[in-house]
């Protein structure tokens, strides 16, 4: 009996929970948007209908329309009482304006509450639509300068990026430095930043020169901006670098060659008669199905003295997860400058495994007669990659160096992980070993390195925490330094922040003797030392005002240097400042750092000021620096026997361009500096230009003009210039492996049976469809489609013109396809809609929008549609067809119509005659 009353309970509760939700389900009113998203852009204003529907039989109150929350940019909605009767529906208009604010809402989503009373309960409901903001969603990043300057006698120098949101949704992004060619130290070489929407932040670099008794090129920093939401590139930029020296050769050095898939020969002239003819390329071409390959050359030859040099010279292999490449070499992540040449191959393995390992004599030059062929370094090396982004990766590396030169063989391991604890905390360690051994006088040295890397966020708070240390001896990128970065930041709004930093470098390497000479106890003459830091307390606070945007930083600096013959301090308190805005196509910013510091070789203090401001305009930008006094304690070496107050200036402006339809294009650019502390005047201008006589042939051209006066006691000027003239060819990008090459010639073909034969037109500038990707034939009725992955395809052609394909559009690929086409064009049967009306009606009708179908004899329906003026058109092959409308708002007297269209064509129109309906006009006779 208990079992019995058990079930009855169960199958009463289950029957009431189901009468419950068939009543929730079955409510009187439905309330939503009449658009369930809209698109805006910035400044346009908007409306989307609130529709209340009752779907009761008794009235309702509704008694209260609120947005969720107060949304910016909102300008009206209902908000009086008013009853709903049984069965009525009412729309009400919700108007926004999208102003900046309103772009820079958090959520897309816009969502109101609605509160109504029936005679049986009170309730609210809830409803939202979704916005569609045209944003440009790029981070802009770039310095004030196009050029940026390194003293690579300074432990290290640093450069201030400008990191822009373009967009209006707060990011989250990650920056990473990329030096090219490799050889600089970066710190941090890798760094996220939040920023607010239309925010702009200043980032600061340090930068080293790796090996500063080596010969390099010329550098350049990528800098690749990520999304850390959806992991895509969303903004990129290169920043030039000159390394200052006091002895420069103006000619062009060597390069790395930029753009792909290009040939370019080009006469080179100089003042100083350093003349010569340039070839630079690159290509990429399949060598076989599954085979890939890359070729890279630079090479000069110099007409006076019948000389050449070969350098940056490679060819790579590539075959699904293996590659080779040969030639001049360069790799990264070893901890150790590593480029020259010899070989270097890589395989993929897993999922995010992967293993290197290279072989190289250190010689930037591949081969020539030009630079005197010295023995290099001979390098081995291996590394090895694992784990994925998302959650933890590193890296080991090893490399051996034998280098003949200084009789020094030198072992450097490193290690490297990060662990991404979840989307607000990243941590990334570092460990290093290394020994260095002197063949010569035997002196041995070991080192290690450890480094520590923090990144999170804690609700408005954002921590950032770089550290690394590595030993006198240890021989790799880091010897003999130490480096930390504390920087707390905290988010008050949208608009402002503030931070605290700490930051304390300090370099003081130890190396092995010079093996020419042996060791004597209390010479330092066959010994290296030096030792510079710079330790700083600072703080800042930046906020935005419209479109203005302010930043404020203390600081407390002391800089130290020393050396074997002298040593130097400075002591600092510093202020920087920044004020930067964007009014359409206008950019100001302007940066200014006073100092009140002290040397501690004199005993008063001084004051020291260094400002910049720079303008852009769309392409144009203007660029002005002064300073005022000593900024660093490398200052303090060059005015000891000067006047102790100075002044240095430097002017740059530079243009970039695009006309004649973007067939012309260059950059030009102009400045000139005075040095009252060195004592000089410079001034150059140069450009570059190019000019595309065809889609694939360019026509190139560069110039110099440099001058130069000292001001000093015993004055000297001087002046220079260069020129280039060249021509370039682009070839068309290859293959990447996996994917396939679909080429397609279309024709006319007239006969119907597949084949392009004489007489048969070729079909140029059709538009040509492989499913999503669209292209148009060229002269010849070519089509290529180019990285093609594995897959099934559907192709179409000239639809809007009527034509049909003589083949089956669904294409497997699984190889290069290279395939004529045919297409026969289909007949154009054309017709009309006429209305019969009766005597004294004077009712206009409209019909446009009606659709009119065609079936074949095989079931095949057509269909088009009434136009403006009553007429439609088919396109249709021979055969029999049947034209009917189903449309029932007018009485049609010949509702389907049978016609035969043949190959010669169907010149009559088809016309269908239509009524209105219960329209009968009496007429009354008197």
């Amino acid at each position: 009996m208990s079992i019995i009353k058990r079930t009855i309970l169960v199958f009463a509760f289950v029957l009431l929970n189901f009468s419950l939700a068939l009543a929730q389900e079955k409510k009187d009113i439905r309330v939503h948007f009449e658009n369930d998203s809209i698109a805006v852009e910035k400044g346009s204003t908007f409306t989307n209908f609130l529709v209340i529907e009752n779907k009761g039989s008794e009235g309702i109150t509704i008694q209260n329309i609120m947005p969720q929350e107060n949304y910016p940019g909102l300008l009206f909605y209902p908000k009086n009482d008013f009853t709903l009767g049984a069965g009525q529906t009412k729309n009400l208009p919700v108007k926004l304006i999208a102003n900046v604010d309103f772009m820079k809402l958090r959520s897309n989503e816009i969502t109101f509450q609605v509160s109504y009373t029936t005679p049986m309960a009170n309730g609210t409901e809830s409803t939202s639509f979704f916005v569609k903001k045209d944003e440009n969603k790029n981070i802009a990043i770039y310095t004030a300068a196009y050029e940026n300057f390194i003293n690579p006698t300074a432990p290290d120098s640093s450069i201030l990026l400008t990191v822009e949101n373009q967009g209006y949704s707060k990011r989250n992004i990650k920056i990473d430095l990329q030096s090219i060619p490799d050889g600089l130290e970066m710190m941090p070489k890798q760094q996220t930043v939040s920023l607010e929407g239309l925010e702009k932040q200043t980032v600061e670099i340090k930068i080293a020169v790796r090996k500063q008794n080596m010969l390099f090129p010329e550098f350049s920093i990528n800098a690749a901006v990520t999304d850390l939401l959806t992991n895509e590139i969303v903004g990129s930029n290169t920043i030039h670098l000159v390394i200052l020296s006091n002895n420069r050769q103006i000619a062009r050095g060597n390069e790395t060659l930029s753009g792909s898939n290009f040939a370019e020969i080009s006469y080179n002239e100089n003042s100083s008669g350093f003349n010569f003819l340039q070839l630079r390329g690159n290509t990429a071409f399949r060598v076989t199905e599954n085979l890939k390959s890359r070729f890279n050359i630079g090479a000069d030859y110099y007409l006076e003295d019948s000389r050449y040099n070969l350098y940056d010279t490679w060819l790579e292999l590539e075959r699904k997860n293996m590659a080779l490449r040969v030639g001049n070499v360069n790799s990264t992540d070893y901890d150790y400058p590593v480029f020259g040449r010899g070989g270097k191959v890589s395989a993929k393995f897993g999922e995010n495994n992967q293993i290197e390992v290279l072989a190289l004599e250190n010689n930037y030059n591949l081969y020539g007669t030009y630079f005197q062929q010295t023995e290099g370094s001979k390098m081995v090396g291996a590394k090895y990659g694992f784990g994925n982004a998302k959650s933890f990766n590193g890296k080991v590396s090893y490399l051996f160096d034998h280098d003949p030169r200084f009789n020094i063989d030198t072992q450097v391991a490193n290690a490297v992980t990060s662990f991404v604890i979840n989307d607000q905390h990243t941590i990334r360690t570092e460990a290093g070993l290394s020994h260095e051994k002197g063949l010569f006088n035997k002196d041995e040295n070991t080192g290690a390195s450890v480094g520590a890397n923090y990144e999170g966020k804690i609700g408005k708070w954002d921590i950032q925490s770089v550290n690394s240390f590595a030993t006198k001896s240890y021989a790799g990128i880091k010897r003999g330094s130490f480096f930390s970065n504390q920087r707390i930041g905290h988010q008050f709004s949208a608009s402002q922040r503030a931070f605290i930093q700490y930051q304390n470098s300090q370099v003081e390497p130890e190396f092995l003797s010079f093996q020419n000479a042996p060791i004597q106890p209390g010479n330092t003459a066959n010994l290296r030392y030096y030792f510079n830091s710079t330790e700083s307390l600072g703080s800042g606070y930046q906020f935005s005002v419209k479109k203005w945007n302010f930043l404020l930083a203390p600081k407390v600096e002391n800089q130290k240097t020393a050396s074997y013959y002298t040593s130097r301090e400075l002591f600092s308190y510093r202020l920087e400042a920044n004020i930067s805005t964007t009014l359409g196509a206008h950019g100001l910013n302007w940066m200014a750092e006073y100092s009140y510091s002290k040397d501690n070789h004199n005993a008063d203090w001084f004051n020291s000021l260094k400002t910049t401001l720079s303008y852009r305009y769309k392409s144009f930008s203007l660029n002005g620096t002064a300073q005022w006094n000593a900024i660093n304690v490398f200052d303090l070496i060059s005015y000891d026997n000067a006047n102790r107050n100075f002044a240095n200036y430097n002017v740059y402006a530079s243009y970039n361009f695009q006309m004649l339809n973007n067939n012309l294009i260059g950059s030009f650019s102009a400045g000139t500096s005075y040095s009252q502390l060195y004592k000089n005047l410079n001034s150059n201008i140069s450009g570059n230009l190019e000019y595309k006589i065809s889609p694939s042939l360019s026509t190139t051209g560069y110039f110099n003009f440099s001058g130069y006066k000292s001001t000093g006691a015993y004055s000297s000027s001087g002046s220079y210039y260069q020129f280039r003239v060249g021509i370039k060819k682009y070839f068309a990008a290859a293959t990447a492996l996996g994917n396939h090459k679909v080429t397609f010639q279309l024709f006319e073909d007239k006969n119907s049976n597949g084949l392009l034969e004489a007489g048969e037109q070729i079909l140029a500038n059709e538009i040509v469809k492989l499913d999503n990707f669209v292209a148009m034939t060229d002269r010849n009725g070519k089509v290529v489609f180019q990285n093609v992955p594995e897959g099934i395809y559907t192709l179409k052609v000239n639809e809007s013109a009527g034509a049909r394909l003589m083949m089956d559009p669904v294409i497997m690929v699984n190889n290069n396809i290279n395939r004529k086409v045919g297409l026969v064009k289909n007949i154009r049967v054309s017709g009309k809609l006429t209305e019969i009306r009766q005597a004294y009606d004077d009712l206009e009708t409209d019909v446009t929008g009606i659709v009119v179908y065609a079936r074949s004899e095989d079931g095949m329906i057509y269909t088009a549609v009434v136009n403006q003026k009553n007429e439609f058109e088919f396109f249709l092959k021979d055969g029999k067809y049947d034209l009917y409308i189903e449309n029932d708002k007018y009485n049609y007297t010949k509702p389907t119509q049978t016609i035969q269209v043949t190959k010669q064509g169907y010149p009559e129109t088809v016309v269908f005659e239509y009524k209105k309906k219960d329209t009968n006009i009496k007429v009354k006779k008197f």
